[in-house]
């Protein structure tokens, strides 16, 4: 391991010099074929809007080859010495840590993958002498009362379980303002003076307890850091289109990141999780700002991570990346469908830093950061402009034969934006077999075939994301606002052909026309775009190919696709795909009472009531009207049935401690005439399912 060099201005010059350099001279290389085709065009004005498009296109790529070519020639010499995770022997950590709080917001997550990857950290952190330094903050914004009832419980058992009572904690808030941002807001007003630092998670995150303690002496040991932001590897995919994106993610990304890391050094970025903050200077400057009232894409800032770290690099502080560090795990979206409601939501969130570019004081590394996460989405409607013109171009009735670039016979310019493409994937493979003389793998010839069917993937996926980002885009612009809604993260069903075609089928429908209009008008030019068509055209029949479970198992099983975490998995990851098993008496669950399983548990079942009214903040003066509303609403609850009552009137009922008393006690006492029939079969069941329980523990013993 090479000493960490002091990382001077100078140095931080010549490497941001020497990056942006290379990447300057790329853009220059590429661009001339295509000015050349430019010039000698008569559609002057077209054709110089198609040369600066493919300018914008262009510099994106050749950001990221630089980025890759630096980071494999840095892998291939033993790694950049100036990294954050090299400021400290491997291993070592101090006796008595700094405090820290490890925050998990949730919004209606399964309760069950949530706890249990808790547990899992937990008792990891315990294995490494230093888990009384961290408390868990497991920090909830659920509105389905089913979730929220369902938490509850799982945090009681968990803190039974692991021995976690005053460790582990459960917070429900009453209003969920500002989503994940103003969870996190909220956790830093009400406790974050008790903590030096606080790393944030994901629900499906998953960290070693060697990696949480590395991440707080790493910040002890760098007083100047204000975010550590880890890799987080990609694991436990299930369905193909899960493995075939953290396969990629592996064998690809090392070079990525390395090459990040060579001209950001203390200027990184923040990712929202997986990450440590220092919390003094993330409280006093990382406040989010809001955005004009003018602008059309609403005034609170969805997509926080970039910004906050933007904020962290003008209060003085750095951000790094610690791409090196092992241990820290997250999940991908299950299949396509799935990645896209996520995607459309980082879409508009990224859109709205637009108006950040030009916020006073933002470095400008920081900047970067912020154009290239607008850029991930605004290249999309580019690079749709951009066939729309060529296509038009070769469609008009005068055109020359080589009046559209492509198709024009400049393979020079062809061959030199392939080149971009996939040299990047061909050496991160290189440099990945070189790192696993025995891969795990069944033999380099499945790797290779991994790679060229990762290729093939990416192939098809391109144009598909192309078209919706571009609607998601046009939608942000037009006013069109999105909702902060739950990740899906289950990949045990796959999609239907009715949600396909409902999510699909306009993409589908302009492809066909476009294609039609090609081969009536210029035949010859429809074998260029048909590399653009093929994915949307199969966009149905791929979604549910790769959404399918057996087809990935069946792939793992066979040696393709496989990752390092498959072959040799940790402790950590093996665990977490254990149950959290929270008992309750399986009627609960039953079609009748499923969609109201929640509410039914916390009015009959003594041992749930008492649990939630317990964690229950009580208010401190309810009005005369308010009160009789509450009222009100239980009187309906037990006469009338809970399905006269509306989310909003339950998840009030349930927030009212007093209302939650009373009716459990009116349900136990009242005779049953004066219950609807429900709650009549809800009691019967409940108590019959209490008997048989009694009766095999009686006969356990």
């Amino acid at each position: 391991m090479h000493p960490f060099p002091q990382i001077t201005p100078a140095i931080i010059r010549e490497r941001q010099f020497i990056f942006w350099g290379i990447c300057i001279v790329l853009l220059v290389l590429g661009a001339l074929p295509m000015a050349q085709w430019a010039v000698g065009q008569s559609f002057r004005l077209t054709a110089a809007l198609l040369f600066l498009l493919f300018l914008l296109l262009l510099a994106q790529l050749v950001y990221g080859f630089t980025m890759a070519v630096t980071g494999y020639i840095l892998l291939r010499r033993g790694g950049d010495p100036a990294r954050i995770n090299n400021t400290l022997p491997p291993g070592i950590f101090k006796d008595k840590l700094a405090s820290t709080a490890i925050v998990i917001p949730i919004f209606n997550e399964d309760p069950s993958r949530v706890f249990q990857g808790i547990r899992v950290m937990y008792e990891s952190l315990k294995k490494t002498g230093a888990g009384d330094a961290f408390d868990f903050f497991i920090l909830s914004d659920s509105n389905d009362p089913n979730n929220w009832i369902a938490e509850e419980k799982a945090w009681l058992e968990l803190c039974k379980q692991t021995e976690g009572f005053g460790h582990i904690f459960y917070r429900k808030r009453r209003v969920s303002l500002h989503n994940k941002s103003g969870n996190i807001a909220d956790f830093c007003r009400r406790w974050g003076s008790m903590f030096r630092y606080m790393i944030v998670l994901d629900a499906d995150s998953v960290m070693t307890g060697h990696a949480l303690v590395r991440l707080v002496n790493l910040m002890e040991q760098n007083p100047r850091a204000g975010i550590i932001q880890t890799d987080s590897k990609a694991v436990l995919g299930k369905t193909l289109y899960q493995r075939i994106i953290q396969f990629a993610i592996e064998v690809y990304g090392p070079p990525f990141k390395a090459g990040a890391n060579y001209w950001q050094l203390g200027s990184g970025n923040f990712w929202g999780h997986n990450a440590i903050i220092r919390l003094r200077p993330f409280m006093k400057h990382c406040a989010i700002p809001e955005l004009d009232a003018s602008s059309p894409l609403g005034r609170r800032i969805l997509s926080h991570d970039t910004v906050e770290a933007a904020l962290m690099r003008r209060s003085g502080y750095n951000v790094w990346f610690a791409y090196d560090l092992d241990g820290s795990y997250e999940e991908n979206s299950p299949h396509l469908l799935s990645g896209l409601q996520r995607d459309q939501r980082w879409c508009f969130g990224n859109l709205q830093h637009i108006w950040l570019l030009h916020e006073p004081g933002i470095k400008v590394a920081s900047r970067i950061h912020i154009l290239n996460g607008i850029m991930a989405y605004m290249s999309a409607p580019l690079w749709f402009l951009f066939l729309l013109l060529n296509t038009v171009l070769a469609l008009a009735a005068d055109a020359a034969p080589a009046a559209a670039p492509l198709g024009s016979g400049n393979w020079t310019l062809l061959a030199y934006v392939l080149v971009l493409l996939f040299l990047p994937k061909i050496l991160a493979t290189t440099l990945y077999v070189s790192k696993h003389p025995a891969p795990p793998h069944s033999s380099r010839f499945k790797l290779i075939g991994s790679v060229l069917g990762e290729i093939i993937f990416s192939f098809l996926m391109a144009p598909i994301l192309m078209f919706f980002y571009t609607r998601f885009v046009c939608a942000a612009f037009l006013g069109s606002l999105v909702k902060w809604e739950a990740q899906n993260r289950k990949g045990d069903e796959i999609p239907s052909l009715s949600q396909c075609f409902s999510a699909l089928g306009s993409m589908m429908i302009i492809v066909l026309l476009w294609s039609a209009l090609i081969a009536w008008l210029n035949p010859s030019f429809l074998g260029w775009m048909s590399l653009v068509f093929i994915g949307p055209l199969l966009a149905v029949f791929f979604t549910r190919y790769t959404a399918c479970e057996k087809k990935g198992e069946n792939a793992r099983k066979n040696g393709w696709f496989l990752t390092s975490e498959e072959i040799a998995p940790p402790v950590e990851l093996q665990q977490v795909e254990e149950p959290f098993v929270v008992p309750a008496p399986p009627f609960f669950r039953a079609n009748d009472y499923a969609k109201d399983y929640g509410l039914l548990q916390v009015l009959l079942d003594p041992y749930v009531n008492a649990i939630h009214v317990s964690l229950l903040r009580q208010r401190r003066q309810v009005s005369p009207k308010t009160r009789q509303y509450i009222n009100a609403l239980g009187d309906r609850l037990l006469l009338d049935g809970p399905h006269t009552l509306g989310p909003r009137e339950k998840r009030a009922l349930l927030w009212d401690a007093e209302c939650v008393l009373t009716a459990h006690r009116r349900l136990w006492s009242s005779p049953a005439s004066h219950l609807h029939s429900w709650w009549q079969a809800a009691f019967r069941h409940y108590n019959e399912a209490s008997v048989l329980v009694t009766r095999r523990n009686l006969n356990v013993l």
